[in-house]
Formats: C-alpha cells, sequence, structure tokens
C-alpha cells in the first residue's frame, strides 16, 4: 500500500479549511487530503453532510442511528480513518455502547444487543456498503422497523460514506491522531447479506 501524503494546500483550500475547522485545532487527514482541490473541498464541507443544511445538522436521524450507518459503512469498506475520526468525535454523544461501536467492525454481538431499528438500519448500510440488492428477508425487516423518510435517508448518508471510504482508502489515508484504531475489520461479504 503506497504511503499517504499530504499535498499542497492552495490558499483558497486553507481559508476554507479554517471556516470549518478554526485554529490551533487541525482539520482531520481527509479534510487535508481534499483540500489540494479547493472546490472539491468546498462541494464536500458546503454540500449535503457537512453544511449547515447538511444531513449532519439537519437530518431527520438521532445522531445514533446516522452514527451507526457511517460507523458501518466505513468498518465494512475497511477504512479505518473514516470509523476512527467519528468514534472518537461522535462516539461518546452518539448513544452507543462501546460494545455496539465495536460490533460496527466485528460483528459480535453487542451489549445491548441490537435493537429491531438498530438491525434494519444495519441492513440498510450493509446492502450500500456491499452494492447489492436487499433480500426479502432485510426489506420485510426495514419495512417493520423504518418509514419511508427514515430509510431514504439512511441510504443517503450510507451512500456518502461509501464514498468518503473510497477516498481514505485509494489514498491511503491513516487513522487520525488521536482516534482509535478499527478493531479486526469485517470483510466484504457481499454473498453472505447480515438477515438479523
Amino acid at each position: 500500500m503506497p504511503n499517504f501524503r499530504l499535498p499542497e494546500l492552495p490558499d483558497s483550500s486553507r481559508e476554507l479549511l479554517e471556516r470549518v475547522v478554526p485554529p490551533p485545532n487541525r482539520p482531520p487527514l481527509l479534510y487535508l487530503a481534499m483540500a489540494a482541490n479547493t472546490e472539491i473541498l468546498r462541494q464536500y464541507v458546503e454540500g449535503p453532510i457537512l453544511s449547515l443544511r447538511g444531513l449532519l445538522h439537519t437530518g431527520q436521524l438521532s445522531p445514533g442511528d446516522r452514527e451507526l450507518v457511517i460507523l458501518r459503512v466505513t468498518a465494512r469498506r475497511g477504512a479505518e480513518h473514516g470509523w476512527g475520526v467519528h468514534v472518537a468525535y461522535f462516539g461518546k454523544t452518539s448513544g452507543l455502547a462501546p460494545s455496539q461501536v465495536e460490533a460496527t467492525a466485528t460483528d459480535a454481538e453487542p451489549t445491548p444487543p441490537w435493537s429491531a431499528r438498530q438491525s434494519a438500519t444495519i441492513a440498510l448500510a450493509d446492502a450500500v456498503a456491499d452494492v447489492r440488492a436487499l433480500t426479502n428477508e432485510q426489506q420485510r425487516q426495514i419495512d417493520d422497523a423504518l418509514d419511508d423518510a427514515e430509510r431514504v435517508e439512511i441510504l443517503a448518508v450510507a451512500s456518502q460514506y461509501l464514498g468518503i471510504s473510497a477516498i481514505c482508502n485509494v489514498l491511503a489515508i491513516p487513522t487520525e491522531p488521536g482516534a482509535p484504531k478499527m478493531p479486526q475489520p469485517t470483510p466484504l461479504r457481499a454473498q453472505e447479506p447480515r438477515t438479523s
């Protein structure tokens, strides 16, 4: 795997980064990597996820549901950087128990166990991460636990983090300093969809 290197940052990207992550804080490595292209960075921070009108600020999902989607997709795609950043920055406020956070990567049974709603959320996140259709059983599970608006928002967030996972992996962005490493990442199992 190639080594990650920080790109040269145009002044316009530096200014944008300072608005998003004011000094003395350092932007995450993902933001610094994207900052090589100011317009891509601008679309990312002003777009459908991070902007004040984005899903992290205005979505209807609870913080726990949103983080479950993000952690599951990043873990399933092996994007340790994305997973670790979300555990470090949002893990304590998401309402997910530590064993649930770990289970997003390991598939171990967490304590407390996943609720029907969380299992349905995981089924949707896994389908997006695996880029595959839902099974009939998963569709019934989702129909019983989530309404249409929630389903669409989960799909939107999962799809965004599928792309973010690809960026992290292709650029070999390492674990963020101070963020936890992902425990035993779940290998992709497109042929074995999660049904519980």
